[in-house]
């Protein structure tokens, strides 16, 4: 594409300025670049001169300016919020870009009770802004990467050069190399790239918008991957346990905070474990419970026309439908919409015999147990795990969920995250 192919553009400016023997010519997308700053910055300096020599000398002060040579680097300019000069035979481009970004607000997604609460901005200029305002170390670099064929996404990478793995950056600069696509915008797209294994359901990054996570991961040697236009950012190389720490645990007492996350671990065991034991133990091995609570389970189960597994599996999809429908519904009516929804539902299923009062109990704890995780990501691989699990567990009982959960622990150990260890309290390198 040529300057003159983007005349059919509304937007586009192409506009001679004279002064007497002296004319340049600019070309910009007024949509993308300051017309104030345009006027104060290079207009306006332009009449005050009388040499263009001296104007050129001008234009050169400026912080993001380049000397252009092909046409078709010009054309890239533009897109990128920069003006194009033209004088005689030298084209200059300088960034003077109006890229509209929110105000700083507070992060909604990961909610802490103490500590920092601001989030980091879509703007990565803001982004990187306050990483440095609490990051004050002089050996934190910032590299500029360009990805994304149409997108031209704008992504810094972020380390502490003294902590920072080499052989990690190495292997990062090797991937960022080979990797092909035409439109980048968000790092959950990028983490997918990133990830060889496309079908591993477990994150091998971290993604964040708190400040103050990224700024802990950068002291403790990770890499932080900034991305124009997203104000989640990636972490790495991130491990499994990584997943069950959050922020509040750097301010809590050192007991309190060891506590929520014994809590954590805990959690994890009864979400993904609890549905496939249930039906474990009701399908094959009743005799290992109390007899009074064998006989209260078949009891509540006389009425239920389905095998167990069919029925915490129908119960599970029930929650999930009701999560998927409070992120997808308004927020004004999505707290009440769902839990009404889970109420009415429970009760009547419950009455009609579809399922048993027991069972009721074990989703309610699975599905308060899988949101005292911190890390939405985890929730998902988790969620999408237990289904495998509850399977084995219908057809080979407690020694499929034992066969299930060996099998699991071996493949988090094969996994690696920029060629580290996945479960490094474990494995090493």
């Amino acid at each position: 594409m040529y300057l003159k192919d983007l005349k059919d553009n509304h937007d586009f400016i192409h506009r001679e300025v004279k002064k007497g023997n002296l004319k340049i010519t600019l070309f910009y997308l007024k949509s993308l670049c300051d017309e104030e700053k345009i006027t104060c910055n290079v207009i306006s300096p332009f009449y005050d001169t009388d040499e263009i020599l001296e104007f050129e000398e001008y234009i050169r002060s400026f912080e993001e300016w380049s000397m252009i040579i092909e046409e078709k680097e010009a054309v890239e300019k533009i897109f990128s919020g920069c003006i194009i000069i033209l004088q005689k035979n030298k084209m200059y481009s300088v960034k003077l870009d109006n890229f509209e970004s929110r105000p700083v607000y507070e992060s909604t997604e990961e909610s802490i009770l103490q500590g920092p609460k601001d989030s980091l901005n879509e703007k990565i200029s803001i982004s990187l802004n306050i990483i440095r305002n609490r990051y004050r170390k002089e050996t934190l670099r910032a590299k500029n990467h360009i990805l994304g064929q149409n997108s031209k996404t704008n992504i810094i990478l972020l380390y502490d050069e003294k902590l920072c793995d080499k052989k990690a950056l190495q292997h990062l600069n090797n991937k960022l190399k080979g990797l092909k696509v035409d439109l980048l915008q968000s790092a959950g797209q990028l983490q997918k790239l990133l990830v060889e294994d496309k079908w591993c359901p477990f994150p091998l990054y971290m993604t964040t918008e708190r400040p103050d996570r990224v700024v802990t991961n950068l002291s403790q040697g990770k890499i932080v991957f900034l991305i124009e236009g997203s104000s989640w950012v990636l972490l790495g190389p991130a491990n499994f346990f990584d997943f069950f720490k959050s922020m509040d645990d750097h301010v809590e007492l050192a007991i309190v905070g060891k506590f929520l996350i014994f809590i954590r671990y805990i959690a994890l065991m009864i979400s993904l474990f609890l549905p496939a034991l249930y039906v474990a133990v009701i399908s094959y091995s009743p005799e290992i419970l109390k007899v009074q609570f064998a006989l209260l389970i078949a009891g509540s189960r006389i009425a239920v026309p389905f095998p167990s597994y069919i029925e915490i599996i129908f119960m599970m999809l029930m929650v999930e439908f009701l999560c998927e429908a409070s992120i997808r519904l308004p927020r004004t009516i999505s707290p009440s919409a769902t839990t009404v929804g889970g109420l009415i539902l429970g009760q009547t299923a419950s009455q009609a015999g579809l399922i048993g009062n027991v069972m009721i109990i074990v989703i309610s704890a699975v599905a308060i147990s899988i949101f005292v995780i911190p890390v939405n990501a985890m929730h998902q691989a988790i969620r999408l795990i237990r289904y495998p699990l509850i399977v084995l567990g219908s057809l080979f009982g407690t020694i499929g969920v034992l066969i299930g959960a060996f099998a699991l622990i071996a493949y988090l150990c094969s996994l690696r995250s920029l060629g580290k260890p996945y479960m490094q309290l474990f494995a090493k390198n």
